[in-house]
């Protein structure tokens, strides 16, 4: 048949709860602008919390900012793992974001497909990163997409949750 074998989409989950975290370095790059998929999950998962009883979520800044960088290290550097190029661990890499809150962290990861409804049906057949998305805990989200057309899944999703609500921006 030739030509790229047919990969199925991946994703990850992780979880942190109640675990503090040191400041690495403040990244100061600014508010960040979400995309129009990004803004269609934001959407979706805040329908979807609120269907089940849940409070919806704020975007934060700094999480926005972290899950950003992750979407982007992972496609440009063809990587998938909760664990960046630089070796940090999720909850590290969002203290080096600014968000070094003692309050409950998750992040979701996943890959192969373009679309917010994707990703979404995506995360929600998955037990823990079903679980991820309807946390009570959670009051602020990060929602992050990068494309790479070498990459191996070519669009890599990233979201960053978290209890404490620092500096929001709208959904």
């Amino acid at each position: 048949m030739g030509g790229m074998p047919k990969l199925k989409p991946a994703l990850l989950f992780a979880l942190l709860s109640l675990a503090a975290t040191p400041a690495i370095a403040s990244a100061d790059i600014g508010d960040p602008v979400l995309d129009a998929e990004e803004k269609a999950f934001c959407t979706q998962i805040n329908e979807y919390r609120v269907s089940n009883g849940r409070a919806p979520l704020r975007v934060s800044v700094s999480l926005e900012n972290a899950s950003k960088w992750m979407s982007t290290d992972m496609a440009t550097k063809n990587r998938f793992s909760h664990t960046d190029s630089l070796g940090r661990s999720f909850s590290t890499r969002l203290g080096a974001f600014g968000y070094t809150f003692s309050t409950w962290k998750g992040e979701n990861i996943a890959a192969g497909y373009s679309s917010a409804a994707s990703t979404f049906a995506q995360w929600r057949a998955s037990t823990g990163h079903n679980n991820n998305m309807l946390n009570p805990n959670y009051t602020v989200i990060g929602i992050g997409r990068a494309y790479s057309p070498s990459a191996t899944y070519r669009y890599y999703w990233t979201t960053d949750f978290g209890g404490h609500a620092d500096r929001t921006i709208p959904c």
